[in-house]
């Protein structure tokens, strides 16, 4: 049974409930300073015993990351298990909508699904190989895209310092919130074809949890 994650006290935009995968470990950043050093400091410890000689090296590298993730609007950041050799990422961000645009807070309030499908054609603009989609979803229509592609390490970080290409799925969600100033996109990314169909399953459960914490809008 999943656990609800708040992304409580952002620096913008509504407040945020979701409900995580099971065995889920991440990353909540609630914009206050105290708050975020406390949850770095909860997953230093949690990851600890698993990191070896680089653990006295974690609570520095999870602030680097916390502080790359807020300049992109990220709330939420984590892994967690489809398989016993298979892990996927997961990212939660709310950013803006522009108010000049057509996918802006007047065409969400005049017409969600409308809206929606203008998300969607820019981002097939971008991204023309990808099998992008409308759904529904508890907080309204969304757009679904799924694309496959590579991540490329390069030598410096890996274990055989030789460079090392990675398959990528990645599922992303674009769901505008009702009273249209703010979009949140949902990301997740697994890199084993056999687990992928698990790996949607589960982001489509958690894509369908978001909803806005009473009162924010």
């Amino acid at each position: 049974m999943s656990s609800p994650a708040s992304t409580d006290r952002p620096t913008e935009g509504p407040e945020l409930l979701v409900d995580v995968p099971p065995g889920f470990v991440g990353l909540p950043l609630r914009g206050s300073a105290e708050d975020n050093a406390a949850a770095i400091a909860g997953l230093a410890s949690d990851l600890a015993p698993h990191a070896g000689d680089q653990a006295a090296e974690l609570p520095r590298h999870l602030t680097w990351l916390a502080q790359l993730l807020a300049e992109g609007s990220v709330r939420l950041y984590g892994r967690f298990a489809v398989s016993d050799t298979s892990l996927a990422e997961l990212a939660l961000a709310v950013v803006p909508l522009r108010a000049e645009d057509d996918t802006g807070p007047a065409a969400v309030r005049r017409n969600r699904h409308a809206a929606v499908e203008e998300l969607r054609r820019h981002y097939l603009e971008r991204h023309p190989g990808a099998d992008a989609r409308i759904v529904p979803l508890g907080l309204g229509p969304a757009m679904v895209a799924v694309t496959a592609g590579e991540y490329r390490l390069p030598p410096q970080a890996t274990r055989t310092g030789q460079a090392t290409v990675l398959p990528q799925l990645r599922a992303e969600f674009q769901l505008p919130v009702p009273a249209g100033t703010h979009l949140i996109v949902l990301v997740v990314t697994g890199r084993d074809e056999e687990t992928w169909q698990a790996v949607l399953t589960a982001a489509m459960r958690v894509a369908n949890s978001i909803r806005l914490e009473p009162g924010t809008e």
